[in-house]
């Protein structure tokens, strides 16, 4: 089976991994991602790949060259994850730069210009002559250090970095800035949760050795009209709980908390729930849109790189398009684009099959050609569970609609009228292709 999907982003080459920068320009959608393209022939060189598609229209991705290799002196093991800022006509990129001396990590926080993103070569990549803005952790820290995201509120410009602390503790550390380009250490952000109501998930506030690819954005409530402060983390090192549901399955996580920050103080409403109960979804990336969100994942974890898809050439992918909303507290998704529309004429001479099915409460099975069974949804009494091998994951989910999306080996669903989501990378037989989801 050719495994590449026809509408999820996967590296024409080599690995991929974070997305790391979200900007729209018009109608179009710019994502860059982590890129290693000599995987698995040759050592790390991790850069940023660069892929170019549509808000509103589903079509395969463009993909642009890469925008950033590891050539400078304090990006020499890396130029690790990040984000886009669009100022008026100016476009910024902002990364991390890895370097490694004597088997100690030296993380520092860069910035590139984008000229002609959507030009014929896909960009012109210029960094900072100030570069490092950031040339190390700030006291306290140990340099896991990383991944800068930046939005902006009535203060300024805000960077939000993932980061641990000397005790092997997770944070995240908030800096500011009026330029964006001379930065200002505000400190750790704290948690306030006297008034805080319980999430999804057993905790609060997550625990974890270390809080990578952190988002802080603001969004509008479409219950109430308020806008609310919402603040995504990836917690690594969570203990798995399997009591009545599944949560922290894998050791790492990704969540989000709902509330208000004023100062470095996140004043917690809506304590830590998942953002996605799939078996692969690790360090998305948001950018705001008109009081809502568009979201991409990483389809991968860490240290899952043994797919089949290597005998291809590559590895991984990224979740479609998401639109993100907030209501009543609570974070809801769906797919940015409408796929079940596409006709099958559509697909692509070397590319996996296509396989949409839209319902309600049930049991749905994903089945190849061969006809074996691939993965299982069952739906109802108030719980979604889904099924990959030995793997099986209950979440409590209301009634409601229910998206199901196979594209090559990215498997995606929507449950609930958007309340749970859920990535799954999905292999069937080989040599064969999607016969589709099957009513049982």
């Amino acid at each position: 089976m050719n495994y590449r999907p026809h509408f999820h982003v996967s590296p024409p080459s080599g690995r991929l991994n974070d997305p790391n920068g979200i900007f729209l320009d018009g109608d179009t959608l710019h994502v860059y991602y982590q890129h290693d393209p000599y995987f698995p022939h040759a050592a790390k060189q991790t850069g940023w790949g660069h892929a170019v598609g549509s808000v509103s229209n589903p079509q395969p991705w463009r993909h642009a060259p890469d925008a950033l290799y590891p050539v400078r002196e304090y990006d020499a093991h890396g130029c690790y994850s990040g984000g886009a800022v669009v100022d008026g006509e100016d476009v910024w990129l902002f990364y991390t730069g890895n370097l490694k001396r004597g088997g100690v990590r030296i993380p520092s926080q860069n910035r590139v210009r984008v000229v002609e993103a959507g030009g014929p070569e896909g960009g012109i990549y210029q960094r900072d002559v100030a570069n490092p803005l950031i040339d190390g952790p700030a006291e306290g820290f140990t340099g896991h250090y990383r991944d800068p995201q930046i939005t902006r509120d009535a203060q300024g410009w805000r960077m939000v970095l993932g980061a641990q602390a000397s005790d092997e503790t997770g944070h995240v550390v908030l800096y500011r800035s009026t330029d964006l380009g001379v930065w200002s250490y505000q400190g750790p952000i704290t948690f306030d949760v006297s008034r805080a109501e319980l999430g999804l998930s057993p905790d609060l506030v997550p625990g974890g050795y270390m809080w990578e690819c952190p988002n802080l954005v603001t969004l509008q409530d479409r219950a109430t009209g308020e806008d609310k402060d919402v603040l995504v983390i990836c917690p690594q090192g969570l203990e798995p709980v399997l009591d009545d549901a599944t949560h922290y399955a894998s050791s790492d996580q990704c969540g989000y908390l709902v509330g208000r920050l004023e100062g470095t103080v996140f004043h917690v409403e809506r304590g830590f729930s998942e953002l996605d109960y799939g078996h692969q979804f690790y360090a998305p990336q948001l950018v705001e849109r008109e009081g809502e969100a568009i979201m991409l994942g990483w389809m991968g974890l860490p240290a899952q790189d043994k797919t089949p898809t290597v005998a291809e050439g590559w590895v991984h992918t990224l979740t479609l398009p998401r639109r993100v909303w907030l209501e009543e507290g609570w974070l809801r998704q769906e797919p940015l684009w409408d796929l079940a529309s596409v006709p099958q004429k559509t697909a692509r001479e070397g590319f996996g099959s296509v396989a949409t099915l839209t319902g309600g409460e049930g049991t749905y099975v994903l089945v190849d050609s061969s006809g074996a069974e691939s993965f299982r949804v069952e739906y109802g009494s108030g719980e979604l569970g889904l099924t990959l091998g030995d793997d099986e994951r209950v979440v409590p989910c209301p009634a409601g609609s229910l998206e199901l999306i196979a594209d090559g080996c990215a498997v995606e669903v929507f449950a609930g009228d958007g309340r749970i989501a859920a990535a799954s990378a999905v292999f069937g037989a080989e040599d064969s292709r999607w016969r589709g989801w099957e009513v049982r």
